[in-house]
């Protein structure tokens, strides 16, 4: 054979060796990170993984494999994701990875520590969806253990709450996080959610949470529709139009809205002007403008004189429902 013979070949089994070595570790045998679940207690940092381990698929990214969950514990917060993917089957892939979870009795100090560590590692996304954790992920390792089918479940209940749920990069400005419970084998969102801003935590009521969401134009369903317990009877919405219209020194935030009650309860509009104006005032003493009455006025006006530091402005709702 000659020397350019020789050289082909070489070269086509060069070829053919770097192709397989590609299918093989790029594309088949990866643990693909879909869930960061991480908390804190004093020095120690523990963080949970919900990945998959698509052995068989030639696209990972549409493989379907079983959610699993390993864990990682260390002195910091990046030691402690490394010993997590120390337990993975395979080295770790986060293209996928789309959501964290912040243990409810650390959240603030979570999410300023993931923020961080996204900005020089690519752990995560700034851009993930934003959820707090009721429980620890000791407990749900415990349960995972003796449920396969929690961990998906799991992942199942933060996607389908994922549209209204914050980014992580938003917690500079503040923002309203959903919690998530277990069930036995299953999660759910808490009706009442969690208000973050730079300056404190606090906590809205079932109804506060649910006006909120409708004021922002979101809603934990994936029809968009918003459930109220009034005093005058249970009312469900649908199809809300928020605008917020100023009054001299005041606002006025008007909410029209479609009802799917056959029958609309008595003083439902009056109920939920007051809860409007009620939650308003609720989240901008903890520090978070809900309806942008700042932003209304810097159209306005040219400049913000309106912060959540000051008290909050007079406000009055009118609240207008039709049936669907």
């Amino acid at each position: 054979m000659t020397r350019r013979g020789w050289l082909r070949l070489m070269a086509a089994g060069v070829l053919v060796v770097w192709l397989c070595l590609f299918l093989h570790w790029d594309n088949t045998e990866k643990s693909m990170i879909r869930a960061l679940l991480v908390e804190t207690s004093g020095d120690s940092w523990t963080v949970g993984l919900l990945y998959q381990f698509p052995e068989a698929s030639a696209d990972s990214s549409e493989a379907k494999a079983a959610i699993r969950l390993c864990i990682g514990r260390g002195p910091e917060l990046s030691s402690a994701i490394s010993a997590a993917e120390e337990a993975l089957p395979q080295r770790a892939d986060w293209r996928l990875c789309e959501y964290l979870l912040a243990g409810q009795d650390s959240v603030r100090r979570t999410l300023s520590a993931c923020e961080e560590l996204f900005l020089h590692r690519p752990y995560g996304r700034l851009a993930s969806r934003v959820f707090g954790g009721s429980f620890s992920v000791e407990t749900l390792k415990e349960r995972a253990d003796k449920s396969d089918v929690l961990p998906e479940n799991l992942l199942q209940c933060i996607k389908n709450a994922a549209p209204a749920a914050p980014r992580l990069y938003q917690q500079s400005s503040g923002f309203i996080l959903p919690v998530v419970e277990l069930d036995d084998e299953a999660a759910h969102c808490r009706p009442e959610a969690l208000i973050i801003t730079p300056e404190q935590t606090g906590q809205l009521t079932e109804s506060q949470t649910e006006m909120a969401l409708l004021l922002q134009g979101k809603s934990w369903t994936d029809t968009g529709e918003h459930r109220f317990f009034l005093e005058s009877g249970p009312l469900r919405l649908r199809r809300a139009f928020c605008g917020v219209e100023r009054e001299g020194e005041s606002f006025l935030l008007r909410v029209n809205a479609l009802s799917r009650n056959n029958a609309l309860p008595a003083d439902a509009e009056a109920e939920l002007e007051a809860l409007c104006a009620d939650t308003v005032r609720r989240c901008w003493t903890l520090g978070l403008d809900i309806s942008g009455l700042g932003a209304h006025q810097a159209l306005r006006d040219g400049h913000f004189a309106l912060t959540t530091k000051n008290v909050c402005p007079e406000i009055r709702a009118d609240v207008k429902l039709m049936k669907f």
